[in-house]
């Protein structure tokens, strides 16, 4: 029991290292600072290490009682102090993991955000109407070509 409740242990300490880190990575995009997002997402990579080492640990730990996850093996032991102590650590764990997965989607979502905001400003500097950008050149209803459709996505004059 003593070695559920230290992997359970360190398993809350790095979800808390990995939300604050999440945390500044989402402030970093907020401010648009590429340094703090490359600095926060090398720390998040080294924790998600960390977290991968701890989980093949439980699994081991798992394998060789031949239970499936945690609950089970909690369910199967004894009624004791350690016991109940281990619920609480695994309960406030699966909690911490459904926070960073929450924060990892709202970065994910302001990715994708940014990255739609560099691509139209790719098309603005381009001159070039999305429709163009997306559908060959062809003449218009009143056979007028449309305005900006030779100019190329990345032309080297603009």
């Amino acid at each position: 029991m003593g070695e559920i409740i230290k992997l359970l242990k360190q398993q809350i300490d790095i979800c808390r290292r990995l939300l604050a880190a999440v945390s500044r990575q989402r402030q970093g995009l907020c401010e648009g600072s590429g340094e703090a997002m490359s600095k926060e997402t090398k720390a998040i990579e080294v924790l998600l290490v960390e977290l991968r080492h701890i989980e093949k640990r439980q699994a081991l730990l798992l394998k060789g009682t031949a239970t499936r996850d945690m609950t089970e093996l909690l369910s199967r032991t004894a009624p004791s102090e350690e016991r109940t102590a281990a619920k609480r650590l695994l309960q406030e764990a699966d909690a911490l993991m459904r926070e960073v997965q929450e924060a990892v989607a709202m970065n994910g979502a302001l990715l994708d955000r940014h990255m739609q905001f560099i691509l139209f400003n790719i098309n603005v500097m381009a001159g070039t109407p999305a429709e163009a950008t997306y559908k060959p050149a062809k003449e218009t209803q009143k056979g007028r070509k449309q305005t900006g459709a030779d100019t190329k996505m990345f032309d080297a004059s603009v």
